[in-house]
């Protein structure tokens, strides 16, 4: 490519290895496709009933249908994740605490699992397992068909990849939190033959007496380090009775590097190891991001306390710093003086050489390290990362992509987090930023995915419009969480579950999408003002006919202990979601509920 061409916003400086980051202008004449993107058109068009009416193929009446947060109804004696206690739309799942030591280390797939994953193979060893792979039952069919009418962006071309999709084998690396039941509904509804890869106690496993999955197999999680080559083992038995597999996928963040490792083993469509464990890696994703001239935060690597005047000055405050990589939580501070960092540096890089692995979970090390000294060193890495701290509207841009290229995107504005715990609060779409603002976000968005290696898939990429430009927080790669799945199902005709299973199977996607959106929406996540016991929430129960309330469900049931925000990280309560003529009319509706519920909320 001729670099003078390239895109102004992805303008950045040469900068040293184990610095990065400088700001970059936008590019006001970044081409889009607003088929693509339609949340960049300008002049949105009118699209015709019956075109409006199969891209949305919901009933607003059946409010039961849209996805939130909230956990559906399990049988007792099964385990579940609980809501991420920070954020709902990334989609993170929480093990739960409550369990004991056994059932948390057989169920849930930890971080010492993925520290104890194999390497990625080399493109020799990869290029033998696909030549010794048949083509799969979907890509055999799919290559009898006129390929520029299966990829079409029509809904003609949208029956004729469902019709492909049809009876599909996949396999689901976990189920997540059981709010994502609707994942499984909809693989039932689209044909797939699901089977479900998890602990022995999953709430999921009932769903094959429900007829929802073809078949649960259920996998000890509690020796870590066998996990990998167990899972292998069980899905090539899958083939022996179900026949090819079509693909391998996941809608859990701690499953990807293991989907990714499994997939090129068994010679199915996926993307490179390498791209997902640099999406996991802050310090990877923002070193790949400046091989290819993208805008990033300020930022340095710190390696050892000798290096601390010289990130301090290069980065300015305020900032942050976290540990790069497998780190979970533990360690991610905000520091606005040399003092402050010389101190936080101190305190992260002792809490991160005394993490240890207590029921396969990381555990943040204390005091008590020098007699007790951790075990998680053999794969958590104890570099920081020192990065300036971003201003500005934080937003989420879902993509979509298909043979390397981005078939679809929109933007959703993030509203002020709760501090000083940064916890989410609302969003709105479509978003109400100018649009030069969206573009630049978009094009970063896009250029951040690609640069990190990934080809097809669904991603939920997070970032900031600062005082200097667009800047990303981080890379997803896999559907966002909570009501991420239903507000571009709703607002712009496209559903990422069934994307995210077309990409799995190696089937282009390219989804038709409203030209102008179908609604606009509001959805308010409702945090509990003081500490005590919830009393009620019969307080919902008036909303459930309000025409414009889309859902408006309990997160927290009566007899939960729920904490305030003076007292601590603040707990969600409820969670709402509605819609108005504009955007700015369903974000002062959505409010004035949120101070209506809260006025009815009995804590004691």
């Amino acid at each position: 490519m001729d670099k003078s061409k390239k895109s102004a916003l992805t303008a950045a400086l040469s900068v040293p290895q184990g610095q990065g980051g400088e700001v970059g202008q936008s590019d006001k004449g970044f081409e889009v496709d607003t088929s693509s993107f339609p949340c960049l058109s300008p002049n949105p068009e009118e699209m015709s009933g019956e075109i409006a009416k199969k891209l949305q193929e919901f009933s607003l009446d059946r409010k039961s249908s849209l996805a939130g947060s909230a956990p559906t109804s399990v049988l007792p004696g099964v385990t579940d994740f609980e809501l991420n206690p920070y954020s709902i739309r990334s989609g993170r799942e929480k093990v739960p605490s409550s369990l004991r030591d056994s059932k948390m280390t057989s169920n849930f797939l930890t971080e010492a699992v993925i520290g104890s994953l194999p390497k990625a193979l080399s493109l020799s060893e990869r290029e033998h397992v696909f030549s010794e792979t048949p083509l799969s039952p979907t890509l055999n069919l799919l290559s009898s068909m006129p390929k520029s009418m299966v990829s079409s962006r029509s809904l003609e071309g949208r029956k004729l990849r469902r019709h492909v999709l049809r009876g599909a084998v996949i396999v689901f690396v976990t189920a997540g939190y059981s709010g994502k039941r609707f994942v499984f509904e909809k693989a039932k509804e689209l044909g797939v033959r699901s089977v479900i890869i998890d602990g022995p106690d999953s709430w999921s496993k009932n769903l094959v007496e429900e007829n929802i999955i073809e078949k649960f197999i259920p996998l000890d999680m509690s020796d870590a380090d066998t996990v990998f080559e167990r899972a292998l083992q069980e899905i090539r038995d899958t083939k022996k009775e179900l026949g090819e597999l079509d693909g391998i996928v996941s809608f859990s963040e701690m499953a990807m590097p293991l989907v990714a490792r499994l997939a090129e083993q068994l010679g199915l469509p996926g993307n490179p190891p390498s791209a997902v464990d640099d999406a996991r890696d802050k310090h990877a994703t923002r070193r790949r991001m400046a091989e290819e001239n993208l805008p990033t935060p300020k930022n340095f690597l710190i390696e050892s306390a000798s290096q601390l005047e010289e990130a301090s000055e290069h980065v300015g405050y305020p900032s942050v710093i976290k540990p790069i990589y497998g780190a979970a939580s533990i360690g991610v501070v905000r520091v606005d003086s040399f003092e402050d960092l010389k101190k936080c540096y101190a305190k992260v890089t002792k809490e991160l050489a005394g993490a240890k692995i207590i029921a396969g979970a990381l555990q943040q090390g204390d005091d008590q390290e020098e007699t007790d000294p951790g075990n998680a060193s053999s794969w958590i890495r104890t570099t920081i990362m020192m990065e300036e701290y971003l201003d500005g509207p934080e937003v989420d841009v879902d993509v979509v992509m298909s043979e390397g290229e981005a078939v679809y995107g929109a933007v959703t504005d993030n509203w002020p987090t709760v501090e000083p715990y940064f916890l989410e609060t609302g969003s709105n779409a479509p978003s109400i930023l100018p649009l030069y603002q969206q573009k630049e976000l978009m094009e970063l968005s896009v250029k951040t995915v690609k640069a990190l290696g990934f080809v097809n898939g669904v991603f939920h990429v997070e970032g900031k419009y600062t005082s200097r430009g667009p800047r990303l927080i981080e890379v997803n790669c896999r559907m966002g969480g909570g009501p991420v799945r239903t507000m571009n199902q709703i607002v712009w005709g496209v559903d990422l579950v069934e994307e995210a299973l077309l990409c799995a199977a190696g089937l282009p996607s390219n989804p038709p999408t409203a030209s102008k959106p179908l609604i606009n929406v509001a959805e308010y996540s409702v945090n509990a003002m003081k500490s005590g016991i919830l009393k009620n929430n019969d307080h919902l129960a008036k909303f459930s006919n309000e025409k414009d309330i889309l859902y408006a469900r309990p997160l927290a049931d009566p007899g939960t202990k729920v904490v305030g925000a003076k007292d601590g990280l603040p707990t969600w309560v409820c969670e709402l979601l509605v819609t108005k003529p504009t955007v700015d009319e369903a974000i002062a509706y959505v409010k004035s509920i949120e101070q209506e519920i809260q006025s009815s909320i009995i804590i004691e």
